[in-house]
């Protein structure tokens, strides 16, 4: 059971002189859902193709730039793998595989069948192979972003043309938007509730590299020295996060320590697209929380959808796994009409990815622009 102090605890999202008592308040089965307190007219989509102005690669040679950021020991050991998924030796940056498909050939549910028969040896090292690749790219992408933390780019220029009616979408692990909202001096909310009605809302259906979650639900306290808030001001998604994005957690005297997964908290781009939290929550009442963190901010997505005359995409290409985004943005488009126009637009230098939201959404899509690194917001 959750410690709680003798004083009444106070409301998430606000902190004592020393520490308090997190309690949660809600029907474990029925937690907060998404609020919108503000309408939302804009939504902008942020895909993979925003952040590479920055220095972070797309999915198709970023199998490629992570191996070379690896200890000779664990690039081999990955080398390995990827000759057995893909029969490749790879030795050219050119014939590097996808990395969203290497993690799909690695899903570790492949094997799932073939647990106790006593075969755990043999797949030990296919099991082995996708927590390092997993564990790799969180480090690879914050040593990307920390590098990339002090230039001035689009992201900026986004951040600053933001108005209430605005919110943003991002699919990206990376905290470089996050990074933006703190030059500015702006705040935003990972998701939208009852108690967090202040700045923009930035949703991130694939999780980020500052998320950790917590794999259990005993005696939990946060206190006011720690850099960690709880994702959607509840703790019952048992989901943290730090709010300097690129610092390293800091817990100050909280007792969540034991509990907290020791990497950050992301949807690998498989098939399944499963929130991989580090590690196994020691009940389903934990692991439960989880799921519906992403169910919530998935359904404040449909919402500020619903309510929005127009989404512009920057660098997504809606690749055939993200089923949940072309079923919304499918949606989207069906609910066009003369009395409620609605507009698609794309910054996005690939002719062929505006014919494929053209023809999976059957609606007119304008490119706006073509290069991310020089859009300016504030025309639209």
């Amino acid at each position: 059971m959750v410690a709680v102090s003798q004083r009444t605890s106070p409301s998430l999202g606000e902190f004592v002189d020393q520490s308090y008592d997190f309690w949660l308040q809600n029907d474990p089965n029925d937690p907060r859902q998404p609020l919108l307190s503000t309408p939302v007219d804009r939504i902008y989509i942020i895909g993979a193709g925003a952040s590479v102005p920055y220095g972070l690669p797309t999915l198709k040679n970023l199998t490629w730039q992570l191996l070379q950021c690896l200890g000779e020991q664990d690039r081999q050991t990955l080398l390995g793998v990827i000759f057995e998924c893909f029969n490749l030796t790879l030795e050219r940056a050119e014939d590097s595989p996808d990395f969203e498909e290497l993690l799909n050939r690695l899903d570790p549910n492949a094997v799932r069948y073939l647990g106790g028969i006593g075969l755990d040896e043999k797949l030990a090292v296919r099991k082995n192979a996708i927590t390092l690749a997993l564990s790799s790219l969180r480090k690879f992408i914050r040593d990307r972003c920390l590098s990339a933390a002090c230039v001035v780019g689009p992201y900026d220029r986004l951040v600053a043309s933001l108005d209430e009616r605005t919110a943003i979408v991002s699919f990206n692990w990376d905290v470089l938007l996050e990074v933006a909202f703190r030059r500015a001096g702006q705040t935003f909310r990972y998701l939208p509730t009852p108690s967090s009605t202040a700045g923009t809302i930035l949703l991130k259906p694939h999780g980020s590299i500052n998320w950790f979650a917590l794999l259990d639900r005993e005696c939990l306290c946060l206190s006011r020295d720690s850099n960690l808030a709880a994702f959607g001001d509840s703790l019952a998604y048992y989901l943290l996060y730090v709010t300097n994005p690129l610092a390293p957690v800091v817990l100050g005297g909280s007792t969540v320590e034991y509990a907290l997964a020791r990497v950050p908290a992301i949807v690998p781009p498989s098939a399944s697209k499963l929130l991989s939290v580090g590690g196994n929550p020691r009940d389903g009442y934990v692991e439960g929380g989880h799921a519906r963190a992403l169910q919530n901010t998935w359904h404040a997505f449909k919402l500020m959808l619903d309510q929005a005359s127009e989404i512009v995409i920057v660098g997504y290409s809606l690749p055939g796994t993200d089923a949940s985004s072309l079923a919304l943005l499918r949606n989207y488009a069906s609910t066009l009409s003369t009395s409620r126009p609605k507009k698609v637009r794309l910054i996005e230098p690939n002719s062929s990815i505006a014919e494929r939201y053209k023809n999976l959404l059957c609606i007119e899509v304008e490119v706006i622009g073509r290069d991310f690194a020089s859009f300016d917001p504030a025309g639209l």
